[in-house]
């Protein structure tokens, strides 16, 4: 029946109970935030106690993070009719969106002496009309509805930033004097989002490795796909693997705030693969890797590592005994045959060079920081004919710093031909000792003998000039394909990229 002017009052201290527990007005928790399922949980329209009609309507806008990349939305913030349908159908983003929202006192089914009309109060979502609301007298009723995605108003990272959802209940519609009232705890909305990506690059690196110039396509790719991504570069591009790894968890940790993501797809490209094992094992609780594709990563460690190091050991010992004494063969290991052997120009230099090796792998492994990302997908390269013969000056390009400079193009073709062999015949090298030898004549330096063993490929393992098949697709996780004629660099591609996506964007 129609309140009495008690029953008024009551329902007005009722209002002042309610917003004074700001965010507990309902006995229902909102649901916990992730990556599509946000709350407003607080503000205009929100824990405004028992409202009439004069006080409403009851407004709450909602600023909702873009599920997918800024290319997919319009200047609203709606994902583009004309990329929806496969957005949908690649599990990008779900077809649907549920709004929840607690609401109390909604006396729709009240019986009148027809002086008066029951409660009719009306909901709308950015403008359109949704539904009467349905409730019960003086009790908080969880309700909820579902729309297409499409009529949802996401904000982009550059698009659309301020694009804010319209949440509107007008009161009591049915009646022309004041009769009821009602109230709004928070409102929600979940639907189903890939988890966002991030691309992370290999030992003397930055993020633009993934630029066009010495990735074509992939960024393209990945706006193409739809999905979220970033890319960091880390604090030392030569890095130990354990500082990468806390580097990268903090970057990541930011990124992932923005949408309330407590996980990530991880696509990185050689020793980035190692980091972000390593980064798997410290994220938790703060998020999880959801999963990593890796290009060229050597998870077993590259042969290539370990006789650089031993050309770089044998220089130390030089330089410490003062045969070397002013540094001049220990620069020219350092700047020169090691980025020979590798394609990067000055080329990977310690502490992240020691981490490339055969023993540091073996060490990592059975540590459990490598192989410990369950949905693991691995891409390999070939820059040769399967260790059929050298490959040729065409394979191994761009790999090549200097390819242009005469004689000097000559001679890093020629190392990096020796690192593409090496790799295929030998499994390891290893450092076994070394000795310094007096020559009893004080005019001639002491001599050193260092000694290493190197141990035979069980089979000619084919490679892309740093890392061969065995150790780029190590027995764990699935293997994607090994790409013919590809180099450690142009393994970087759009190609390969798309493999990765199509396995983790349906991940949940």
């Amino acid at each position: 029946m129609k309140p009495s002017p008690q029953a008024l009052a009551a329902w007005l201290l009722g209002a002042c109970v309610c917003a004074s527990h700001a965010q507990t007005s309902s006995p229902f928790p909102p649901p916990s935030e992730d990556m599509g399922k946000y709350v407003k949980n607080s503000g205009a329209g929100l824990d405004t106690g028992c409202t009439f009609r004069s006080g409403g309507p009851l407004v709450v806008q909602l600023k909702v993070p873009a599920p997918v990349n800024d290319s997919m939305l319009d200047g609203d913030g709606r994902i583009q009719s004309s990329k929806l349908a496969k957005l949908i159908a690649d599990k990008v983003i779900g077809p649907r969106v549920k709004v929840s929202f607690p609401i109390y006192d909604i006396d729709d089914k009240a019986v009148t002496d027809g002086t008066y009309q029951p409660e009719v109060d009306r909901l709308s979502w950015n403008g359109e009309f949704i539904q009467t609301l349905s409730g019960f007298n003086n009790t908080w009723v969880n309700d909820s509805f579902e729309i297409d995605i499409g009529k949802v108003k996401f904000a982009g990272r550059e698009v659309a930033q301020g694009a804010l959802n319209e949440f509107k209940v007008d009161i009591d519609t049915a009646n022309t004097d004041e009769y009821w009232c009602m109230s709004i705890d928070w409102v929600g909305v979940e639907f189903e989002a890939a988890y966002p990506f991030v691309l992370a690059h290999g030992i003397a690196a930055n993020r633009d490795t993934w630029l066009n110039a010495d990735a074509p396509g992939v960024l393209a790719e990945m706006d193409k796909a739809g999905v979220l991504y970033e890319r960091f570069s880390t604090g030392n591009p030569n890095g130990a693997v354990a500082d990468n790894a806390v580097g990268l968890k903090s970057q990541i940790q930011g990124y992932l705030d923005t949408y309330k993501a407590k996980k990530v797809n991880l696509i990185v490209h050689s020793k980035g693969g190692l980091d972000s094992q390593a980064l798997a094992a410290i994220s938790a609780p703060a998020f999880e890797v959801l999963s990593l594709g890796t290009l060229s990563t050597p998870h077993r460690g590259s042969v290539v590592a370990d006789l650089t190091l031993l050309q770089r050991a044998v220089a130390n010992i030089y330089t410490n005994n003062g045969a070397d004494p002013n540094g001049f063969a220990q620069s020219f290991v350092s700047s020169t045959v090691a980025g020979m052997a590798s394609g990067f120009g000055a080329g990977p230099q310690p502490p992240g060079l020691v981490d490339l090796t055969t023993t540091s792998a073996n060490n990592a492994i059975a540590a459990g920081i490598r192989g410990n990302v369950a949905n693991t997908y691995t891409v390999g390269a070939d820059a040769g004919p399967m260790c059929g013969s050298a490959p040729t000056d065409g394979q191994i390009d761009p790999m090549n710093p200097i390819s242009g400079i005469p004689l000097l193009g000559s001679y890093t073709y020629n190392a990096l031909r020796l690192a593409y062999q090496s790799i295929c015949s030998y499994a390891s090298a290893v450092q076994l000792n070394f000795e310094v030898l007096p020559t009893f004549n004080p005019d001639v330096p002491p001599i050193t003998v260092l000694t290493y063993a190197t141990v035979t490929a069980p089979a000619p393992n084919p490679n892309d000039v740093v890392v061969g098949f065995t150790s780029a697709n190590p027995g764990w996780g699935t293997p994607l394909g090994n790409n013919a004629s590809t180099n450690h660099s142009t393994v970087k591609n759009a190609g390969n990229v798309r493999k990765i996506l199509d396995k983790a964007i349906p991940l949940r």
